[in-house]
């Protein structure tokens, strides 16, 4: 067999030769001694780990390849070959790779994988365990080949060297450095809570990684050097490597040791033992509920007991020893067969006292909040802590616990608010301090009308099987998919490549198929990069929509149509629109399954109706089917068509670095002066800026180019007037200056086609701003065609409502293009009329001005048009869309004369993207974000102190704010806006709630309302809910439409919270109360609109990181407009006071309410969430989410008052 087999290998190489003879002179012959070696090419048929086969002839092992460089099967080599001479057989001794494929029409830029030679990554580490971590979730690092004096932590900004793993499929680093560091001297540690602190408010440290010195311990206040490196920690983009003291501030506190007020606590000493189930269990509100704790001493020491506390956590205390004078010690010599520890006794007690002075507790101290170490005795304490009723008492030395002894203490639980409570008990010994948590779950009677009503049951898909059926049948329906409206497509398919889904599929690095993703983004890579990023994006979708795939399930009937209800629907679980398209499949028989291709034509809440094959419709007889839901592309296809269209953009537009100054479109009203006259530009700047105002340099009219005698009639076209600004200037005449200023910028053009950028925080009238450029280029540009686009519909929509409210343009001159899939009722009556002539593209994009989303400005490419069609693309919310969502409607505009503005605030959240490969590599990053961080963009207190910091050319701050409350803008202000934000709003409005007499805080019109709630779901529907919460809500409503000093109606109360089966909760307590006029819903259906009153319930729990099911790790889908990144972007709606939850927040009692904070917002603290300003380098917790929906609701609508009601 072995001959045979040499026998025909030995043909096979006289077969080689030939072709070499006929073709030319033969390859290099080698001869090293009786053993020849050839030199041929040929392709790699097969490979694996250790060795591989070239044109399935000859064999090679990875140890042949130069450099050890990872193959891939298909790719073109030249290989040395020797031929074995007793088998006849050929083994190649030297492998060298010709070049490198990206599926089969495209090249990796730059150089290959067989460059032998480390490539460079910049990133994020996004993991450390043990020795090793990942930079960017791929690419691995082992500690050692990190530099000297770095260690590393979670969010940290690097720059590594790495090289693709022969036979691994993975990328590894061999160096790894900081991206940046610096020296910072002097500097004072502003905040310390626990293990992590801040300096000057903007570098984080944490005791677990920070070097120190021998015997010091920071503490606040302290003035200290640091060396710092770029980091995403919270709030923060600097972490601390090291601190040296400076000077110490003698009057501040210690830092604790994390065990001192944790573990350590808890814990028996001296040879007493406590009871330790202290847990009340579960009571319903107004009950009340005694324990017995049982104090054992086992040791051979007398113990003295000398008081028993309570250490405050519940404000509402709901927790008491028996006797309320003082809690009473009764020592009791108990039998060792009776040592049950029984939370049922109720035994009298009896108080002794002697007047024996207190010993003071080594090291331990108890205050009214929170345990410290520290010097002071028990007694000192208690004169601290007296309470108004006695909790804490005056306790007398009793006699000594005596070896063996036992003696007790009974605690009542009086359940007063609604949810989990917690409190410290501290028994205060001579020498020691035992801590015990009581724990109760009160739940009250308006919890029962939201119960639970069935068990959650997720039905899952069925396994796939082993065995695929030997025949399918697909029955393809008649009904296309775009209905209303016949387009052409001219948009190419662009197919995932299967290399980089069986990639992510099998948890593959992804770099050992598309290296340049580690590269900086440039032009070169601009296309290949995204394009590789959103086919990322979409194969995370297609994985995640599998997991909503049913098995199993009956359809109903709708007249001759057939309806599937699909759990969660309601929540965009899965996410489903009209003409999209099912596979419904019937249970295997026989080995053979039918398919049906359905299409979703009308969808009610959870009720989607099908259009299917006539037959199937007919004579279905409710069999159980099987659904698989399909991805719909439309935008995706679309992003990837937009990223070839923008290539004519260039460099000048998508990496912009000099300012070329064009003639201006529009003369500005003569009382303004031009920014080159003002002297703003120094000559730092000067250098990038060019003046092109030379008559050679205006443009003729878009197209003009190809238009017969356009040659002939250029030079009148040159001497043409350029169009003046009426008299009347602004259309609304209470635009601030720095909005008068944005708006005479877009008219005057100068830097076109550089985007220009109005930079609006909430409430500082972004739009408004933008409905002023568009009507003010509507009238003074005659040949001007404006397209307004967003990333969402209710954004775009109120465009165009306040485009209609403006009276000046009527539906004749804009058009309002909807997406197919949009149903009629979701439209706003006012825009309807605008949204008639959006049905016929062809029609609309004639129109002077067009309003439609970003990804439905891609209809237009479907029609035809191209680049030119418009002069100017205003895209509103740019930082909430990613770049090549963006690229959509910037590929259709002028690359000579068009005009782009962005609208946005990069501070707030970013595009929602679900793929941690793609958020690792950049898609999260928008684009008004990336071109802010451009030279020509950046902040530049220097250059242009004179006109808010940032090039008057190119960027426009807005700083008044119109909506909140100073005592709600001063944090954000501090925080993101470098204190820049100016209080503006009417004072008639903010402040008309601030007497409010459940207000906790006086002028301070923000409640946060820490509830100890547990979500839930009930029956087949994903969504959450959380009952103590929804009861919460409910009992602020009431509090604030019954007020005696200032009632609030129904209809100025809005309610926001981010899951719909919590909306249906709280509407049914409302309508149990009869406050049905208060709207409920999600941030999304509040967009544009003001209400006095706003009370935000976040649903998810702050306790603990939940996994990827549970509610506060949100599929961080956009719930509205606004959201900074680590705030509660929730908070900013309110002008007036609003309520909002957190932990460990001070707090302050309300009649008839539980707790409600008055201080800053949870989360804000050092440490405590992973929502970095630098996206993608950390998930999002439970307290980030929580987080992300309340202050920007403060700055978004105009409250006086907002309520924030969070499971804590």
């Amino acid at each position: 067999m072995l001959r045979l087999a040499a026998k025909l290998v030995a043909f096979f190489w006289r077969r080689q030769d030939v072709p070499e003879n006929e073709a030319g002179p033969p390859g290099p012959e080698l001869t090293e001694g009786d053993v020849k070696l050839r030199t041929v090419q040929g392709v790699v048929t097969r490979y694996c780990s250790d060795y591989g086969m070239i044109d399935d002839l000859i064999y090679f092992s990875h140890e042949a390849v130069t450099s050890r460089v990872l193959l891939n099967v298909g790719q073109e080599v030249m290989a040395v070959v020797e031929e074995n001479k007793v088998s006849n057989g050929l083994k190649a001794v030297r492998v060298e790779a010709v070049s490198d494929k990206w599926e089969d029409d495209s090249k990796n830029s730059g150089r290959g994988l067989s460059d032998p030679s480390p490539r460079v990554l910049i990133g994020c580490v996004t993991s450390l365990m043990g020795g090793t971590g990942y930079i960017n979730q791929t690419t691995r690092f082992s500690l050692e080949s990190v530099c000297e004096g770095f260690q590393p932590c979670k969010g940290d900004w690097v720059e590594a060297e790495y090289w693709i793993r022969p036979g691994t499929w993975s990328s590894e680093a061999i160096s790894v450095k900081p991206l940046r560091y610096k020296r910072v001297d002097k500097a004072c540690i502003s905040s310390l809570c626990g293990r992590n602190g801040v300096i000057e408010d903007s570098i984080f440290f944490t005791l677990d990684s920070l070097k120190l010195p021998e015997g010091y311990t920071p503490r606040r206040h302290d003035v200290v050097s640091a060396v710092v490196v770029e980091s995403s920690q919270s709030c923060y983009v600097w972490r601390a490597l090291c601190l040296t003291p400076v000077h110490r501030d003698a009057t501040a506190p210690g830092v604790l040791p994390e065990e001192s007020y944790g573990t350590l606590l808890l814990k028996n000493k001296g040879n007493v033992e406590v009871t330790r189930m202290t847990n009340f269990g579960t009571l319903k509100e107004g009950a009340r509920k005694a324990m017995v704790i049982w104090i054992e001493n086992k040791g051979d020491i007398a113990q003295k007991l000398v008081s028993c506390k309570l250490a405050g956590w519940d404000k509402a205390k709901q927790f008491r020893f028996q006797d309320q004078a003082r809690p009473a010690v009764s020592l009791v010599s108990v039998p060792e067969e009776a040592k049950d520890f029984s939370d049922e006794s109720t035994e009298s007690f009896k108080s002794r006292s002697e007047n024996n002075t207190h010993q003071p507790l080594k090291g331990i101290a108890v205050s009214s909040g929170e345990v410290f170490p520290g010097d002071c005795t028990c007694e000192d304490r208690e004169k601290e802590n007296t309470a108004s009723e006695k909790q804490v008492a005056d306790a007398e030395p009793g006699e000594l616990v005596p070896p063996g002894g036992k003696t007790c203490i009974m605690v009542v639980c009086d359940a007063k608010n609604p949810g989990r409570c917690k409190e410290l008990l501290l028994l205060c010994f001579s020498n020691f301090l035992i801590g015990r948590h009581l724990e109760v779950s009160v739940v009250s009677a308006e919890e029962s009308l939201i119960a639970v009503r069935e068990p959650f049951s997720w039905k899952k898909p069925k396994s796939c099987q082993a065995l695929a059926p030997t025949k399918t049948t697909v029955v393809v329906t008649t009904q296309k998919r775009n209905s209303r409206r016949q387009l052409p497509s001219f948009l190419p398919q662009y197919p995932i490549p299967d290399r980089l889904k069986k990639c992510v599929e099998q948890k593959i690095d992804v770099l050992t198929f598309q290296p340049m993703l580690a590269e900086l983004l440039n032009m070169s890579n601009y296309k290949e990069k995204f394009s590789t990023l959103l086919w990322l994006e979409e194969i995370h979708a297609e994985i995640e929509l599998k997991e909503y795939n049913m098995s199993g399930v009956t359809l109903k009937r709708n007249g001759d149509l057939l309806v599937l209800e699909v759990p969660g629907l309601a929540e965009s679980r899965p996410s489903l629109y009209a003409g999209d398209k099912l596979i419904l499949k019937t249970q295997e028989y026989n080995g053979h399954v039918i398919e049906y291709i359905g299409y979703v034509i009308e969808i009610h809440e959870e009720d989607v109706t099908l259009k299917l094959n006539p037959e199937f419709e007919q004579t279905y007889n409710f069999e159980p089917m099987d659904v698989e839901f399909t991805y719909n592309r439309t935008t995706s296809r679309r992003c990837h068509f937009a990223l070839e269209q923008v290539v004519h953009l260039g460099v000048k537009v998508l990496f912009p670095e000099e300012i070329i100054l064009q003639s201006p479109q529009v003369t500005v009203w003569n009382h303004i002066q031009d920014a080159r006259e003002d002297g703003q530009f120094t000559s730092k700047d000067s250098k990038t800026t060019k003046d092109q105002t030379k008559p050679a340099a205006k443009e003729r009219p878009v197209g003009t180019e190809n238009q017969p005698g356009a040659a002939e009639t250029h030079d009148a076209v040159d001497e043409t007037e350029i169009p003046k600004a009426k008299d009347t200037e602004f259309f609304n005449p209470v635009l601030n200056e720095n909005q008068q200023l944005a708006v005479r910028r877009i008219l005057s053009g100068d830097c076109r086609p550089l985007p220009y950028i109005l930079f609006g925080p909430p409430g500082t009238g972004k739009t408004v701003t933008i409905i002023e450029a568009v009507l003010q280029v509507h009238r003074a540009l005659a040949d001007s065609r404006i397209l307004v686009c967003a990333p969402s519909n209710s954004a775009a929509d109120l465009v165009c409502l306040r485009l209609h409210e403006s009276k000046v343009l009527r539906p004749a001159a804009m058009v309002r293009v909807n997406a197919t899939c949009r149903f009629e009722e979701t439209i706003l009556d006012a825009i309807k009329p605008y949204c008639k002539d959006g049905e016929d593209i062809w029609k609309a994009s004639r129109f002077r001005v067009i309003i439609t989303t970003c990804s439905s400005a891609g209809l237009f490419y479907q029609i035809g048009v191209r680049i030119g069609h418009f002069t100017h693309v205003f895209v509103d919310e740019a930082g909430q869309a990613s770049e090549p969502e963006c690229l959509i409607p910037l590929g259709l505009v002028s690359d000579v004369s068009g005009q782009i503005v962005l609208a946005g605030d990069p501070m707030q959240l970013g595009p929602v993207i679900k793929s941690r490969l793609a958020m690792a590599y950049g898609l999260n990053v928008s684009m008004l974000e990336r071109l802010m961080s451009r030279p020509a963009y950046l902040r530049d207190e220097n250059a242009f102190g004179a006109c808010g910091a940032y090039n008057p050319l190119l960027v426009t701050k807005l700083v008044k704010n119109y909506r909140s409350h100073s005592a709600l803008l001063a944090l954000p202000s501090r925080l993101f806006y470098h204190k820049e934000l100016e209080v503006c709003a009417d004072p008639a409005v903010v402040t008309s709630l601030l007497g409010w007499e459940k207000l906790p805080k006086k002028g301070f019109p923000l409640i946060f309302h820490g509830v100890r709630g547990n979500e839930a779901r009930e029956g087949r529907s994903p969504s959450w809910f959380n009952p103590a919460e929804a009861v919460q809500v409910m009992r602020y409503c009431c509090l604030l439409a019954r007020s005696i000093s200032s009632p609030v109606s129904a209809s100025d109360i809005g309610v926001i919270t981010p899951y719909r089966k919590q909306v249906e909760k709280i509407k049914i307590l409302l309508r149990n109360v009869d406050l049905v006029d208060i709207k409920v819903g999600s941030v999304e259906e509040f967009q544009g609109q003001e209400f006095l009153v706003i009370v935000i319930s976040t649903v998810g729990t702050l306790a603990a990181v939940p996994g990827p099911g549970c509610p506060g790790v949100a599929r961080v889908e956009r719930q509205g407009a606004a959201g900074w990144r680590l705030l509660d972007p929730g908070a900013t709606w309110a002008v007036a006071p609003e309520s909002s939850p957190g932990d460990d927040q001070e707090t302050r009692k309300v009649e008839g309410v539980q707790e409600e904070t008055v201080t800053a917002p949870a989360g804000l603290r050092a440490g405590q969430r992973e929502a970095p300003c630098r996206r993608g380098a950390a998930s999002h917790t439970a307290h980030s989410v929580c987080g992300e929906l309340t202050l920007s609701t403060l700055l978004s609508f105009n409250s006086p008052l907002l309520v924030q009601v969070t499971c804590r």
